[in-house]
């Protein structure tokens, strides 16, 4: 049977308090290394990407910047090299004179001879003519969107990592009150999460929180001091034994998704290191190549946009369990 939890008006007494080291004793919570060994990786890739994108969006941008001059030109002939892409067209430029050029198209189109299409050319080179669509105005557009795309989820990324850094020791300011727990690993596709399960009055709240070892510790039914009120606010923060265990999600009133197993308490708990359980959490990993191959498919980047794509979802993917809170133990760790 669940433990009953037990609320207090009055704040903890001054002997319970004291029992708990003082902040500038306790070494920094799991949690907060965790979070910050998870943005690290799509930091430095998303800078990276962002430096080798901005460096090479001059140099796609300089040929278009340099023709400035407008006209209509005709098609003299479709299908020509570079592998299909090039049509030569004929036009009139600003002196009256006739000028022939190649444009370079994305991809191979049937445009048949002596249609009429819009043209920018550079006056001091008159071959140098591009069209709106063709590859030189693609790359640059790649080239803006990546740049655009990438810096968006950098900043997502840090946002709620930083969120996270800041608000969760703040819970700490909450009055504290004494409350009986259990833990409950819950499944639910590849990710596993720690949650702390606090049963008041035949109800339920479900506190997902990021793993510690003292959370595999729980006596089931062990009363902790918890800041908050367990049944209405939206986040609280247990503490057991002196340690600050941060939420990784909202509470909730209900069983989440997915299958859940009633854990024993481990004495001594299983000593995992921050490295095993980012080994535990790279499964989904794999799935970086498929992410890279839709953002090529569709933004239409090429080789180039899949390996930058695959990169990127690597790093988002790496940083994922660090926010959502996973649970490095597994079957071998319960016995």
């Amino acid at each position: 049977m669940a433990g009953t939890i037990d609320f207090v008006a009055d704040p903890l007494p001054e002997q319970s308090k004291a029992d708990e080291p003082s902040p500038e004793s306790r070494p920094a919570p799991r949690a907060k290394r965790q979070l910050l060994l998870g943005i690290g990786p799509v930091t430095v890739i998303a800078v990276v990407l962002l430096s080798v994108l901005g460096s090479s969006l001059p140099a796609a941008r300089a040929p278009l910047s340099a023709a400035t001059e407008t006209a209509t030109a005709e098609v003299v002939r479709n299908g020509v090299a570079p592998d299909g892409r090039g049509i030569e067209i004929s036009y009139t430029d600003r002196d009256g004179e006739q000028q022939r050029g190649l444009i370079v198209l994305a991809r191979p189109e049937d445009i048949p001879e002596g249609a009429e299409i819009g043209v920018q050319y550079d006056p001091a080179e008159p071959g140098s003519v591009y069209a709106e669509g063709d590859a030189a105005h693609l790359t640059v557009r790649n080239l803006l969107f990546g740049i655009v795309w990438i810096g968006l989820v950098l900043v997502l990324c840090a946002a709620i990592t930083g969120f996270r850094l800041l608000s969760r020791p703040r819970l700490r300011r909450r009055p504290a009150t004494s409350a009986s727990a259990r833990r409950v690993r819950v499944r639910r596709g590849l990710s596993d999460r720690s949650w702390l399960v606090f049963d008041h009055g035949g109800t339920e709240s479900w506190v997902p929180v990021y793993w510690d070892e003292a959370v595999s510790a729980l006596p089931r039914g062990t009363p902790i001091t918890v800041h908050g009120n367990i049944r209405r606010d939206r986040l609280v923060l247990p503490v057991i034994e002196g340690r600050p265990i941060w939420p990784s999600g909202a509470r909730r009133g209900s069983a989440p998704k997915g299958a859940a197993t009633q854990l024993p308490p481990q004495n001594p708990p299983p000593r995992i290191s921050l490295l095993r359980q980012v080994r535990s959490d790279a499964a989904s990993l794999l799935f970086a190549p498929l992410f890279g191959l839709l953002w090529a498919y569709t933004d239409e980047s090429g080789v180039s946009g899949f390996l930058a794509a695959t990169a990127l979802s690597a790093g988002v993917l790496f940083w994922l369990p660090s926010i959502y809170g996973s649970d490095p133990t597994g079957p071998r760790d319960d016995d």
